[in-house]
């Protein structure tokens, strides 16, 4: 049990989406170990992945080599509290939202 009332439970920021034709049937927070062996146990059925894109806050300046590095800082940062945030980061990129965790967010062209 907590000392006192005021403390809460770390929540963490580790979190499996099972998704089933393109539908979410189920969202999970795991620990960073559990996560981190769903991951490598995972890696081989993964068919397709995207080449990463960098993409840089506005507000900031800040370029960073992806949307899930950015989003490594923020919840580094606290301004995140979980590892999924990096889909709003790519919303925003993609011009689908206005903002992410009060940011503007934009991809960065990379120059062949």
């Amino acid at each position: 049990m907590y000392k006192n009332k005021n403390q809460s439970p770390k929540i963490s920021p580790y979190i499996i989406r099972l998704v089933e034709d393109e539908t979410v049937i189920g969202t999970y927070r795991v620990s960073k170990e559990m996560f981190l062996s769903v991951q490598k146990d995972a890696a081989p059925y993964q068919t397709f992945r995207a080449k990463t894109k960098k993409v840089k806050c506005i507000e900031t300046g800040e370029i960073f080599n992806s949307a899930m590095h950015a989003n490594e800082v923020l919840v580094e940062k606290g301004l995140a509290k979980s590892y999924s945030a990096y889909i709003r980061i790519k919303e925003v990129c993609n011009k689908k939202k206005n903002t992410a965790y009060g940011f503007h967010w934009e991809f960065v062209e990379e120059k062949e």
